[in-house]
């Protein structure tokens, strides 16, 4: 009898547990929140991104791809001289043959097969490493031609451009975060690359990366609350979600470019993904500035970034603040030697 009394006793335990901790009422409150920048409720996210097939120029761009080695000296060459600020270009290594690849970039639209899931995958993972080395790749050999004043230099970064823009469309943090990084990498070289800059520059430049980074959080978000609604709906879950938000809209209204956001609940940590897409604003304008001066024309001295402004003493160009970024990133400097 005690046994049957403790077996009951503990089952009446773990039903008020359940329901104590059960919340569904909020959990749907949370999820029908309109996120900022006209983003909506999390029941709206999946219509957003609808499914995309891979078509025939994503297949060859990914069989050229895969021939590419990943050459760490490669890595290393684009890494020093996106981190210095310095117009010179130091020796290269051995750059492998893009041709074929850049030439495929620059003529046909690419689309990539679309994933579902916040990782999307393993065939996810495996391409944006590939993409990533296609793109560095370019970068080094862009930088290998402006060391030798060649104009073509700017076909290379182009097809960079024409790469990052075909992972627009796709909700994962990972290939955003990808298409970031092919963006920052353009910007901090194309201040080096010989003159005149052409007209699809000012198409990167004006791009601002936090749209697509904010909706691929809410994507996130979305499919953490979407599975805990069905499974579990919780306080906890609830809460996390509000708390979310609430960084995005923080996100939405900053107007500094040096950022410090909470760690988000839900997911990855993306407190250093917030910091390098708010960086990126003062890189931009870095890139901006510096190719005035090499074209002898003045510089904007007003800032997008309401904690800082930018100054020529007549061979630096200086943002007025430095901006830190954590490893392994390795920046462009706010700090460039420039002669017109």
């Amino acid at each position: 009898m005690k046994k049957v009394l403790v077996v009951v006793a503990v089952i009446a335990l773990a039903v008020w547990i359940i329901t104590w901790f059960r919340a569904p009422e909020a959990v749907a409150t949370s999820g029908a929140q309109a996120w900022p920048g006209g983003l909506g409720a999390l029941d709206t996210v999946d219509k957003r991104f609808p499914p995309m097939q891979a078509n025939a120029a994503s297949a060859k761009l990914t069989a050229l791809a895969n021939a590419l080695p990943e050459d760490d000296a490669v890595k290393e060459f684009v890494a020093r001289e996106i981190a210095r600020g310095e117009l010179t270009i130091g020796g290269s290594p051995a750059i492998a043959d893009v041709s074929a690849i850049r030439a495929l970039l620059l003529r046909e639209p690419i689309v990539w097969q679309s994933r579902e899931g916040i990782g999307g995958g393993n065939d996810a993972n495996a391409g944006r490493t590939v993409q990533l080395i296609v793109a560095r790749t370019l970068a080094a050999s862009a930088l290998t031609k402006a060391r030798a004043n060649d104009p073509a230099a700017w076909e290379d970064l182009h097809a960079v451009w024409k790469l990052a823009r075909s992972l627009e469309g796709h909700p994962q943090m990972m290939v955003q975060t990808a298409a970031l990084t092919m963006a920052r990498m353009i910007n901090a070289v194309a201040w080096k690359m010989p003159l005149p800059a052409p007209a699809w520059l000012d198409e990167l430049q004006s791009r601002d990366a936090l749209p697509p980074l904010l909706q691929a959080f809410q994507y996130s978000a979305a499919s953490y609350w979407k599975d805990g609604a069905s499974l579990f709906p919780t306080k906890s879950l609830a809460s996390s979600v509000e708390h979310d938000r609430l960084i995005a809209e923080e996100l939405s209204q900053t107007t500094r470019c040096d950022v410090t956001v909470p760690m988000n609940d839900l997911g990855t940590d993306l407190s250093s993904v917030w910091r390098r897409a708010f960086r990126y604003r003062a890189e931009r304008e870095a890139t901006a500035n510096a190719l005035r001066i090499r074209e002898g024309k003045l510089i904007e001295t007003v800032s997008r970034c309401t904690d800082g402004a930018w100054k020529f003493d007549g061979t630096t160009l200086r943002f007025s603040r430095e901006i830190p970024t954590a490893a392994p990133d390795r920046p462009m400097p706010l700090v460039l030697a420039v002669k017109p």
